[in-house]
């Protein structure tokens, strides 16, 4: 986890599901912003394990001064809180709103949804409140915890033959009830992937927006987690590119130029860009 310059603005963390908030006072913990130390290089956005890529950027942008947070934090949080987390680190300091740009499937006129911070973590607050999620197949409740990012990281490793083994296998890793059928239906694994949509909103987020000039209403589909990571693979590059600059004209090493506070890298990146 993350020691931060004390003139780096740290980034809230969000909320804490009610089954953590009175065991980890969020006093003091916070996230940095990512893109701007070295080790914010060493991130490989083109690894394969996407979960297991998630969790080692919010360690790393992790700032918990009085270890408050335990081993493994972020790997135990809801796939959905994880999302969250990644999403605030993307927005950055100032948490700026995310724009979708979209076109009417029957006009083709343009439509935008702007999406804020507070949007999104008001729909997770919700599905904080969800710890397990129950559904009746056959005349039966059957109880599934919500998937958290270890289970994500597991699942990244195992090869399927197909889509329903592989939701098979996943549905029983989540089962509450220690006694399952054998198999379940399509339709059965059907009910179950809605159910957890329901209760992790952001996994899979649909949007729907009215059309002005058509009247139609329109359904997206939005990857969130695609969204946050390509914003912030994007300030990766930026930030090889502020290396590039400055060991280009000043003959620095990449060590020396981190040694530089990062207000101060974008003072003589200004200036090289005046000419002086």
């Amino acid at each position: 986890m993350s020691s931060v310059h004390s003139s780096t603005a740290i980034i809230p963390f969000p909320g804490l599901p009610p089954s953590l908030a009175g065991r980890l006072p969020s006093v003091g913990v916070g996230m940095r912003r990512f893109g701007i130390y070295e080790s914010d290089l060493t991130i490989d956005f083109a690894a394969g394990n996407i979960p297991l890529l998630i969790t080692r950027i919010l360690e790393q942008c992790a700032v918990d001064p009085n270890g408050r947070l335990p081993g493994g934090f972020f790997r135990e949080l809801s796939v959905g809180k994880r999302l969250e987390c990644l999403l605030a680190l993307a927005a950055g300091e100032e948490g700026s709103a995310f724009n979708f740009p979209f076109h009417c499937a029957d006009c083709g006129q343009e439509l935008e949804l702007e999406l804020t911070l507070e949007e999104i973590a008001e729909q997770q607050r919700e599905a904080d409140l969800i710890e397990t999620v129950d559904v009746e197949i056959s005349g039966k409740i059957f109880a599934f915890r919500k998937p958290c990012g270890r289970d994500q990281e597991n699942w990244a490793g195992l090869i399927f033959r197909d889509e329903r083994e592989a939701a098979g296998a996943m549905i029983g890793t989540l089962a509450v009830n220690p006694h399952l059928p054998e198999t379940f239906g399509p339709e059965d694994l059907d009910l179950i992937d809605e159910a957890m949509d329901e209760a992790d909103p952001l996994v899979n987020f649909q949007c729907r927006i009215g059309c002005s000039e058509c009247g139609a209403e329109n359904e997206f589909l939005i990857d969130l987690c695609d969204v946050a990571l390509g914003m912030l693979s994007r300030l990766q590059q930026q930030l090889i590119v502020m290396v590039h600059k400055l060991a280009s004209h000043y003959h620095w090493s990449e060590k020396e130029i981190f040694a530089i506070p990062h207000w101060r890298r974008k003072e003589y990146l200004d200036l090289i860009a005046a000419g002086r």
